[in-house]
This record gives C-alpha cells, structure tokens and sequence, in this order.
C-alpha cells in the first residue's frame, strides 16, 4: 500500500508515473492576502500541465477555492480538463464584514481527464421531511446536492483541532473521497496542511500521496496517521 507524507511543494509530483492517480484533491492557498500563508500566487498554468500528466483518464481532480478567485482558476482548468460541477460547502462560521456579506461559503471545483469517471453516488446526512413518494427509493436521507449544508466546519474546540489555520473536517474530506474513487486507489494531495486526506484515505482503505512545504504541518500530519494506525 502507498502511503507518503513528504516535506517538499507541489512540484514533486512530477515524479509520480503519468496515469496513475485516481484523484486529485487540493487545498491550496486562495491567493487572498487575508494571512500570510494566503499571500502566494500559485502557477496554475503549470500545475494544470502535472495535474492533467499523472491523472487517470477516469480520474477526478477536486480543487477547493474561494469565491473571489473561483472563475479565473476555472477558466485555467478549462483549457485541459472537463469541468463537471461547482460544489458549495455552507461552512456556516465566516468572517465578517462591515461593507460586505459574512462569507461562509468555500467553493469545490470538480474536473475530470474524460467524460469516463470514476463516481460514486451517496446520500446528505440530512433526513428527508416527507413520506410517501420521498422515501420511494428506500433511502432515509435527502439526496446528495452541490450544495453541502450538513457537514460543520472545524473550530478550536473540535475533537480533531490541530491548530492548522484551514484545517477541514475529516468527514468532509471522506466524502470527497468516497464519491470521487474507490478502495485501494491512489489519491495525491500536494497542499496536505496538518493531513486530513491521509486521515481519511487510510480510514477508506485507499493509497495516497500527501505532499506539503511546511516541515511543522507534514510532522503533525504523520503524528496523525500513526494515530489512526493504532
């Protein structure tokens, strides 16, 4: 089984083998200036190129965005990829504004290599308020929309907290996982943070590749998968 953290940045995916990962998922900085961890510009047009390189052409490529730069990276993404969907997480918490709406949206952008994907279809956790024709299909819950109002974010008295400053749950990670491919693939995350996606890839019994430029969050995310391993 592959299980890598590494301490290096995204470029190190150049060495992973061309059509080998089944899905792609990233967190990268918003390219906001809100902190400095926030402040870099990303070479999306390069990244576009390794992406497209060592996906599958079943594979999925999901990139978490904000709001204010979600259409340029897409217009990016477009040139190489088949955008399939805009997925709005309702996060609930945000950040207010004096001269603005409070922000608690975080925009999850899903593209594939071909129009021959993997895709694993799964139900909300909200339950369905109607009987009768709604619970036709046998399923308690609600379907699974683009917009996903039924997974809380991470705050610092949450049980998982590591203090990383964009840390997302693990079932929200899990999710993405579950729907996007299957046991014993390969999932590549090169904005790993404190390791969410290695959390929930061994928990799903899939491969994965975690890459991260920060020493400090690459130890903590090790810390986390020898939890999960005990």
């Amino acid at each position: 089984m592959i299980t890598t953290l590494t301490y290096d940045d995204w470029t190190k995916i150049h060495q992973i083998a061309p059509d080998s990962v089944d899905l792609i998922c990233i967190d990268p900085p918003y390219e906001i200036k809100y902190a400095e961890w926030d402040n870099k510009i990303l070479a999306w047009d390069k990244m576009c190129v390794a992406f497209f390189n060592i996906l599958k052409p079943t594979g999925n490529l999901i990139i978490f965005q904000g709001w204010s730069n979600v259409c340029n990276t897409i217009s990016i993404l477009e040139k190489s990829f088949k955008f399939q969907n805009w997925i709005i997480w309702d996060r609930v918490k945000g950040r207010g504004a004096k001269y603005n709406f409070t922000s608690t949206r975080e925009d999850i952008l899903w593209f594939t290599k071909t129009d021959k994907y993997t895709f694993n279809k799964i139900y909300s956790n909200i339950k369905k308020k109607t009987g009768g024709f709604g619970n036709k299909n046998k399923q308690p819950n609600r379907s699974l929309s683009n917009v996903w109002t039924d997974i809380s974010p991470i705050v610092p008295w949450s049980k998982e907290y590591t203090g990383h400053p964009t840390q997302k749950p693990v079932s929200l990670i899990e999710r993405i996982v579950t729907i996007f491919s299957n046991e014993n693939d390969l999932v590549v995350d090169c904005f790993c943070g404190s390791g969410t996606t290695a959390v929930a890839c061994k928990n799903l019994n899939r491969n994965f590749i975690c890459i991260d430029n920060n020493k400090e969050y690459i130890d903590m995310a090790i810390k986390r998968i020898a939890e999960v391993l005990v």
